[in-house]
């Protein structure tokens, strides 16, 4: 039986990397690989006999980049003393045993781009340590991108990893592949996800729909991901039309809605952008998501952050009036679960 060793700090669906690496290991575990999953905590009810849980010593939250180094710690030392130490490891996280990365975010040495001084400090110097360490030590054979962007940055950043940087490794299809109403048939709901609602650009989606609106008042803007009282400000002259709904599961609105905004300055992929598509739900898209090299006009559109605003206005008017069917954007999590286990057995 192949069996491998999945590394990450939590292990659920609470976050993109988090969710990513459950659904991963869900997918290999359907296909008869045992999963071995090192974490500090699970986060979510785990039923399946072939995910076996290993838990660590919880560390401190804050600094981040000290919780890294004990966290990283902690995985090195239980796995020198564990019989699983020569399972293929596959790490999610800032480690040092595996052979198996995948990089889920821009790389930290964009920071060399910066003025001097904003890269003198002993914490800058720990996490290039850690991200180096993680990518071109010898034992790592394999490096997965989650998306053409990440790709490219590893790419630049780090040379030496040339001959190990593997295509990118997509995330799969989130979320139902029935559409379950036509787009004529829902309300004119306008939905924006995320937590990290700054960096994915809720002010200049409240800006958009605002002027949506004074042309059209049956259009409302719901906001999922961030607390209401962090985000109640920038809604200070409206008097209707928006709800602000904290977090929850985007499977409940996204049958509801007509179309999803994401101008996102800086997105590694962007899963809810494809979870969107597979409800029948177009999307409006930065070029700053590495999924955006997926998504064609069957989809939405992508633009960019320095088109106009009225740019954006039109655009987001023509797909929220769109009559053709949305095509869904990526494959299924069985499909890389399949092309994970290629890796792996390579380098049995």
């Amino acid at each position: 039986m192949l069996e491998v060793v999945q590394v990450v700090r939590r292990f659920g669906t609470a976050g993109g990397m988090e969710r990513y690496v459950w659904e991963l290991s869900h997918a290999l575990a359907d296909q008869g690989v045992l999963v071995h999953i090192l974490c500090e905590e699970v986060t979510d009810t785990l039923n399946h006999n072939l995910i076996k849980i290993n838990y660590l010593k919880r560390v401190s939250e804050r600094p981040r980049w000290i919780a890294m180094l004990r966290f990283s710690h902690n995985v090195t030392k239980w796995l020198r003393c564990s019989s699983l130490r020569n399972t293929i490891i596959h790490s999610h996280e800032r480690t040092s045993l595996h052979q198996v990365t995948t990089f889920h975010g821009p790389p930290f040495a964009h920071i060399r781009h910066k003025p001097f001084w904003k890269r003198i400090s002993l914490r800058v110097k720990v996490w290039l340590y850690l991200e180096k360490r993680e990518l071109c030590s010898d034992q790592v054979k394999v490096v997965l991108p989650n998306s053409r962007l990440i790709s490219k940055d590893l790419n630049y950043f780090y040379p030496c990893i040339k001959d190990r940087l593997h295509a990118p490794a997509y995330p799969g299809i989130q979320g139902s592949t029935t559409l379950t109403k036509k787009l004529e048939d829902r309300q004119n709901i306008i939905l924006f996800i995320g937590k990290e609602w700054k960096r994915k650009g809720l002010k200049f989606v409240v800006e958009i729909v605002e002027k949506m609106k004074s042309l059209d008042d049956s259009i409302e803007l719901w906001v999922l991901g961030p607390e209401a009282q962090d985000v109640i400000h920038l809604f200070k002259n409206w008097k209707n039309g928006y709800k602000l709904l904290g977090w929850d599961d985007p499977g409940k609105y996204l049958p509801k809605a007509r179309l999803l905004i994401h101008p996102a300055t800086s997105e590694p992929y962007g899963m809810v952008i494809s979870e969107a598509t597979t409800y029948g739900v177009p999307v409006v898209i930065s070029n700053k998501c590495g999924i955006a090299s997926q998504v064609t006009d069957k989809s939405g559109k992508v633009l960019s952050l320095s088109d106009s605003i009225q740019s954006w206005i039109a655009t987001c008017s023509e797909q929220i009036n769109r009559a053709d069917r949305v095509a869904i954007v990526g494959s299924s999590w069985k499909n890389l679960a399949l092309e994970h286990m290629k890796i792996y057995k390579s380098l049995k």
